[in-house]
């Protein structure tokens, strides 16, 4: 007996499974509805140092793409029914199905994400004395993320002795920070910034390294 099967247009019939997802293009407005995506196991860590509170998720997801639609580029994000977002981190097409197949990650603070920050922007003015901070704007508000303490910075020489206590600010995705950009706790707290890492990459979470004011 003959089976005349169709890998590309018989796949849905023989996978269980499948589901539509959103692939969001990075750096551009520009998503793509895709049907009958398909995932793997989902292989869960912790993503850095945070008591288990920021977990990542890697997964390979095979994806059709849609006819006339580019294929699925290293930090598009695929946005499942349940709202997660896996960023692709590897791409490999299979033409004999008719699809690609994609290493994905999910870098989720969902489950200890308890806070919330707004981010403020100094506003300068020169008043002829030089350029001094006048006052803030909201650059992003009720942002979430994982604030967690990081080390204690003691200064020895002074009297009495004092110390600034570091802080890690974990954030659930990349925005664009600058240099006088200030965290501001839902108990109002005021963090200021001091560095901001991994900002650029799509395997991880940024980190900004603030201080924290008293």
């Amino acid at each position: 007996m003959t089976i005349d099967f169709n890998a590309e247009g018989d796949f849905e019939t023989v996978v269980d499974g499948t589901e539509s997802v959103v692939l969001r293009r990075r750096d551009q407005l520009q998503s793509v509805t895709i049907g009958m995506a398909r995932r793997q196991s989902v292989v869960a860590q912790e993503a850095v140092p945070s008591g288990g509170a920021v977990q990542q998720a890697d997964t390979v997801w095979h994806v059709p793409m849609p006819v006339g639609e580019s294929a699925p580029k290293l930090g598009d994000v695929l946005v499942d029914t349940l709202g997660s977002r896996w960023t692709i981190l590897e791409t490999r097409e299979l033409p004999t199905l008719g699809r690609w197949k994609c290493d994905t990650r999910e870098l989720s603070i969902a489950y200890g994400c308890v806070d919330r920050v707004d981010i403020e922007r100094a506003i300068w003015e020169d008043n002829g004395s030089g350029p001094e901070i006048v006052g803030w704007a909201y650059a992003f508000t009720a942002l979430p993320v994982k604030i967690q303490p990081e080390e204690m910075l003691v200064d020895a020489t002074s009297a009495p002795i004092v110390g600034d206590s570091q802080f890690h600010i974990i954030l659930s995705e990349s925005i664009p920070l600058e240099p006088d950009d200030r965290f501001v706790a839902e108990d109002g707290t005021i963090y200021t910034l001091q560095s901001y890492e991994q900002a650029e990459r799509i395997d991880a979470l940024p980190i900004a390294k603030v201080f924290r004011q008293v």
